[in-house]
């Protein structure tokens, strides 16, 4: 039988502080009863209601509800009423006449908005929930006694002695906590109740630990985002332990963090800056909180740009109409890979519109040719990180390692020393890239001698290659393209050798560094060790003592390594490739006999700095300019004829790098510009274009640019940090990442965020059908994984939220640092 819910006492009777049938502890260990003087002592916990029950033996019934508190009474706080704050439901009354066994079964039920048994809402309190007996079993018709029988203990709470049965463990649950609406198992009650009693009642409190004994403030709407600069109105409840309402308090407002948002003394919250922060309103001892997520507010063409911690979390609008976004993570570190990073998003959706290239802006234009190469991975040399670096950076500040000069018998170099060699002299050239290992040396022929360049064959080349002309003619565009440009823009080279000449060797050694059946191809390379001296004792046995480089050959009868190459995909590809090798050999020799630099350049920036070089051919060539956009014109299909010039400079000098460029737009979290100790094409197509970007955006003399690269003392990001006027790189390669998105896409940015000198968008959509780089929706709680590498990886990840919602981006590990994040909106 249920208990009754008869005699209800209003909260009101008791005061506005607490209302009701429950009584809460305010700690586990209280034993001794409250002093008599002070009721109400701070900490002291509060009374405000029993419950009164009453037994009829003759009728095997046990009905209870609300008594009045006996005056003067303390104890933990009780507040209540059955079927409002807690629900006793007993059930199995069983009297046995013969041995005054009264039984019955009780359940406790919490109905109020905190849970009973703990302080935390966590973890668990041992004392659980006790129902104690305030007063009585008392008889209250008939003769006799009646007494609790199996009580779990007896304790001081309201009194001395005082029986009580305690709820705790798996009685309240698998958590040891008795949650709101939850039911605990039954508890046998057991009474002794002497057989001339007709009926009799006792004194209930339910005494229990709960997380908010003083009550709490409810903050609406409890959580939620706010734009940076607009306001939300927050609204405030305060309640009693129980969830009653208290009229007329008092609120105050504090903001966790004023510097992400701050609140007025109304509640009224003004987003400062994105990120998150608690806003609290307390009443009294009572307090209550709102945690305020704080978005950018971005227009069309905006950028908001964080790292760590604040990007691991962070809110977007998507204002009156909607918004889309593309959502850039940047792994900036560079030597340093990051697995496993994920992303999970709610509120977004990837209903998105589809982009268009917008117009472009350069008439005339290249025509959609096949890339020279295509389906081919095409190396420009070998990796420039070398197996004895180390052992070459050192002897870079080692006087006697470099060339001796004008000793009288000295080292013979194997490029004689002052002599000009001419038509038909043969030279014995070592090939071998390291500089100390096992000799690899070729017999060659000089077969053509320009102005600035000599050019020598190795016997042992296979048959069907170039001609005597061709020769001369690679010679001549040397000394017309790749000389002036490169010297013009990295400094005059030196001459070590002291005959007014570069050595091109074209040698089968190139040929033999493609693998079997490659699907790719090395076309050229400069070795370090010809810098030094080739003295056994302090310098590279394997040097040829001289500014020179190798050259790939034509193979028609794939003779090398069953490889093919074609006298005119070679021819096609010399000039460029000189060009680029001509970088690296001005690079080396006068960091080693110029500036006095203690190591050669970094290998991603020395690679960057060679592609830079084919480029400026390019332009040289074609008649254009930096910062013209270039790409398609809009009559690039009919109005420019195949042997165009501005065409041909595109595929003689421009197109490996927008193929390389490509490799990298496809897989933009694989690597990226910064990459030390890595030669793949995507880090050689990353840190071009980079340099490019930099240069047009440094502005000022562009030459000045990139003599400064090559002619500091300093490697790497701290050598572009110092020609950029000291600013970070990493962030203008956050800005260049973005730029690839932004740029010349259907929405205006700022200056930071333009490629200028390439449509990048519309020369891929051109030549491939559509723009190349990699773009992954985001899914709404769908966790995206991605594996970075360092040197400025990333994912464009692009999602929509729609109109008067928020959308919230998480990350889901700890992203290494340096780390950056970029959101742009687009729509």
């Amino acid at each position: 039988m249920a208990f009754s819910p008869r005699s209800l006492v209003s909260p009101a009777a008791f005061g506005a502080a607490v209302a009701g049938l429950l009584a809460l502890a305010a700690c586990s260990d209280r034993t001794s009863p409250l002093g008599p003087t002070d009721p109400r002592a701070p900490g002291a916990p509060e009374m405000v209601g029993s419950i009164r029950c009453t037994a009829s033996v003759k009728a095997g019934t046990v009905s209870c509800g609300q008594a009045e508190l006996p005056p003067g009474a303390r104890g933990y706080i009780i507040v209540g009423g059955q079927h409002v704050n807690v629900e006793l439901t007993s059930s199995n009354v069983t009297y046995d006449a013969g041995t005054g066994a009264f039984a019955f079964d009780v359940t406790v039920m919490n109905k109020i908005p905190q849970a009973m048994g703990t302080t935390d809402g966590v973890a668990a309190d041992t004392n659980g929930v006790r129902v104690i007996f305030a007063s009585g079993p008392q008889v209250t018709a008939g003769s006799g006694d009646a007494s609790v029988s199996n009580a779990d203990g007896m304790d001081a709470f309201t009194s001395t002695n005082q029986p009580f049965f305690r709820y705790a463990g798996a009685a309240l649950g698998a958590d040891g906590i008795l949650s709101t609406n939850e039911t605990s198992s039954a508890k046998n009650w057991q009474l002794h109740v002497d057989g001339t009693v007709e009926s009799f009642a006792f004194t209930l409190y339910v005494v229990t630990e709960v997380p908010r004994p003083d009550g709490w403030v409810d903050v609406f709407p409890g959580t939620g985002n706010v734009l940076t600069g607009d306001t939300v109105a927050l609204t405030d409840s305060v309640r009693t332990a129980v969830g009653t309402l208290v009229a007329d308090a008092t609120v105050t407002w504090a903001s966790a963090d004023s510097l992400i948002a701050r609140v007025d003394s109304a509640g009224n919250v003004v987003g400062v800056a994105p990120g998150s922060t608690v806003i609290t309103a307390t009443a009294g001892s009572r307090t209550g909180s709102f945690t305020v997520g704080v978005c950018p507010k971005l227009a069309v063409g905006q950028a908001y740009t964080t790292s760590m911690p604040a990007a691991a979390s962070l809110c977007l609008g998507g204002g009156a109409s909607g918004a889309e976004y593309v959502y850039m993570p940047m792994n900036l570190a560079q030597s340093t890979a990051l697995s496993a990073f994920s992303l999970s998003a709610v509120g977004v959706d990837t209903t998105l519109k589809p982009q268009s290239p917008s117009p472009t802006r350069l008439p005339g234009g290249l025509s959609p040719l096949r890339i020279p190469g295509e389906g081919l991975e095409i190396a420009s040399d070998l990796p420039y990180v070398e197996r004895d670096l180390p052992r070459l950076n050192g002897m870079l500040g080692n006087p006697a390692a470099r060339i001796r000069r004008g000793r009288a018998g000295g080292i013979r170099a194997i490029i004689t020393q002052g002599v000009v060699p001419s038509v038909g002299d043969s030279m014995d050239l070592n090939t071998n890239s390291a500089c100390s290992a096992n000799p690899s040396v070729r017999r060659g022929v000089v077969r053509s001698v320009g102005q600035h360049l000599v050019i020598v064959a190795d016997t042992a080349n296979p048959p069907g290659g170039f001609t005597t002309a061709q020769y001369d003619s690679i010679a001549t565009e040397f000394d017309s393209i790749a000389w002036p440009v490169d010297s013009a823009n990295f400094g005059a080279p030196t001459d070590v050798d002291g005959n007014g000449h570069v050595v091109a060797f074209f040698t089968r050694a190139v040929n033999e560094l493609s693998p079997q059946n490659s699907s790719s191809v090395v076309l050229g390379f400069f070795a370090s060790k010809d810098i030094f001296s080739n003295d056994p004792a302090d310098g590279c046995t394997n040097s040829n003592m001289g500014e020179m480089f190798y050259m790939l050959v034509p193979d028609t009868g794939g003779v090398v390594n069953n490889n093919k190459r074609a006298v005119s995909f070679v021819r096609g590809n010399t000039t460029g490739t000189l060009g680029h090798e001509f970088q690296h050999m001005i690079n080396a020799f006068r960091r080693g006999y110029v500036t006095g630099a203690s190591s050669f350049e970094q290998g991603f920036l020395n690679e960057g700095l060679s592609h830079i070089a084919e480029e400026l051919m390019f332009y040289r060539t074609s008649g254009m300019t930096p910062k013209s956009n270039v790409g398609p014109g809009t009559n690039a299909v009919s109005g420019v004829q195949l042997n165009s010039k501005r065409v041909n400079a595109y595929n003689a000098y421009a197109s490996q790098n927008i193929g390389r460029f490509r490799s990298w737009l496809q897989r933009p979290d694989t690597t990226g510009a910064f990459k030390q100790n890595q030669n793949s094409l995507a880090v050689r197509g990353a840190i071009w274009a980079f340099l490019r970007y930099a240069a047009d955006r440094q502005g000022g003399s562009e030459q000045d640019f990139w003599f400064h690269l090559v002619n500091d003392n300093l490697q790497g990001t701290a050598n572009i940090q110092h020609v950029i006027g000291n600013n970070d790189p990493t962030t203008w390669q956050r800005d260049f990442i973005t730029a690839l998105y932004a740029d010349d896409n259907a929405f205006g940015v700022n200056a930071e965020y333009v490629t200028q000198s390439w449509n990048f968008r519309a020369l891929y959509t051109l030549l491939n059908g559509s723009y190349s780089l990699l773009q992954r929706p985001l899914f709404n709680n769908t966790p995206l994984t991605l594996t970075y590498s360092g040197g400025g990886s990333t994912a464009y990840t692009r999602f929509r939220v729609n109109a008067a919602a928020f959308g919230r981006v998480t990350t889901g590990s700890s992203p290494l640092t340096p780390y950056a994040l970029v959101v742009m909106r687009t729509r």
